[in-house]
């Protein structure tokens, strides 16, 4: 084969991008199948259910290299080595510099270069996870696990679709949300949270520079939380002013950058999300795991 990926396992999710997910797996199929004259250097496989990217990931012991194909929710249960994004956030792609897939040159696949960056691990009470991009919990995780319903119903994408769901987050829903917190080895701080976000990389809800000098390759998470109270109305414009970044030089933003943070949480029902999937926790510790996943990106890639 005559690119570095050798053989390769593609997991692709059929209903990313209102069931563009198949289409683009089939094109990409056959452009490899013209390209490399090779149909035995790949095969294809479909998500069939939640958490089942996982699943075949972990079965792919017979390949060099799995490609999740898909937005960050399949991304985030394959924790790929590559990664093709037609989703509706596609977050971690934008972190690597990689555009929306969507009628891009696929022969740039073919030249690709191997890069490392760090790993968000996710310890509690039920278990253990890994996010590549972002770890939330509040009034973000609401707005981004919410975005799954109202994709569903709207057919939204892209940050139309996160504005969508934060007009439903911030309605009758919206709360502070009371929490312990320990950055590091500092002391436990008990803060009234309304958002806390630990980034990897700068953007969370397609494009919202939530974190914006988040480096994912410097051994360190970067924290934005906001401690109440916090008027509704205040709240909406520090959201919005985050689509640029903006957001920092407001009041209560506070921003740190840590290798870990533990939360204690008051009740068991906040939302929380991990690369805008759901995880069901009140005691959760938060950690970088410093140049842990090997990542390929197109060499014509650009760096935002």
């Amino acid at each position: 084969m005559i690119t570095e990926f050798g053989r390769t396992r593609i997991i692709a999710n059929p209903r990313a991008q209102s069931g563009q997910g198949e289409v683009a797996a089939q094109r990409l199929q056959r452009f490899l199948s013209l390209y490399l004259h090779d149909a035995d250097a790949f095969d294809l496989v479909f998500t069939e259910k939640p958490r089942h990217a996982t699943e075949l990931a972990a079965a792919s012991t017979d390949v060099d290299t799995v490609c999740a194909l898909g937005g960050d929710g399949v991304i985030h249960e394959v924790v790929a080595l590559a990664l093709l994004p037609i989703g509706s956030g596609n977050d971690f792609a934008r972190t690597l510099g990689i555009e929306d897939w969507h009628g891009s040159d696929l022969a740039a696949l073919l030249s690709c270069t191997k890069t490392r960056v760090d790993l968000i691990r996710i310890e509690h009470e039920s278990g253990l996870e890994f996010a590549v991009e972002t770890f939330a919990i509040g009034l973000d995780a609401a707005i981004g696990l919410g975005a799954n319903e109202v994709h569903k119903a709207s057919k939204l994408a892209g940050a139309p679709l996160y504005v969508a769901s934060a007009a439903g987050a911030f309605g009758k829903s919206y709360r502070m949300y009371p929490m312990t917190v320990t950055f590091d080895d500092e002391g436990p701080q008990r803060l009234q949270s309304i958002v806390m976000a630990v980034q990897n990389g700068p953007t969370y809800g397609s494009g919202f520079r939530i974190c914006p000098s988040a480096d994912p390759a410097d051994g360190l998470l970067d924290v934005c939380y906001a401690c109440g109270p916090f008027p509704r109305a205040k709240a909406l414009g520090i959201f919005l002013a985050a689509k640029q970044g903006l957001h920092t030089r407001f009041k209560r933003i506070e921003m740190r950058r840590v290798k870990r943070v533990a939360f204690d949480l008051e009740a068991p029902d906040y939302p929380i999300e991990a690369d805008g999937e759901r995880v069901c926790a009140q005691h959760l510790d938060v950690s970088v795991m410093p140049s842990e996943l090997v990542v390929f990106r197109p060499r014509s890639a650009k760096r935002t």
